[in-house]
């Protein structure tokens, strides 16, 4: 993916979500509650779906660029024995180990990436 199509990415992330779904959290993130909320929304609302679609292909499409660039750097070195991925399903497991009254005030990103990571092993 080239940058262009990353910032184009990024922008609608920052558009979609604020509008779409619950608060982000206090430091402006996209918080746990707002995953959530557009997954679970996603079956009946189009625009829901296609927000959680496209936070969660940046999330997996970053994780997979960042892994890739630190495997190039010699001081870096990252491998993974199985393929990054995400999905819904998979976010909502992840989700779900947070505090459910901490969802607003939690960034969900972090939590996905590590999810992720962890999913393919990478070390």
């Amino acid at each position: 993916m080239n940058a262009t199509r990353v910032a184009l990415l990024a922008l609608s992330l920052g558009l979609a979500l604020p509008v779409q779904a619950s608060p982000t959290t206090p430091t402006g993130a996209i918080s746990v509650a707002q995953v959530v909320d557009l997954i679970q929304r996603s079956p009946q609302d189009n625009a829901a779906r296609n927000a959680a679609m496209a936070y969660l292909a940046g999330v997996g499409e970053a994780t997979g660029l960042l892994v890739a660039e630190a495997g190039r750097r010699a001081h870096v070195s990252i491998s993974c024995a199985r393929p990054l991925g995400i999905s819904s399903s998979a976010a909502l497991a992840a989700l779900s180990h947070t505090d459910r009254g901490q969802w607003d005030k939690t960034a969900a990103t972090p939590i996905l990436v590590e999810d992720m990571l962890s999913r393919a092993d990478c070390r």
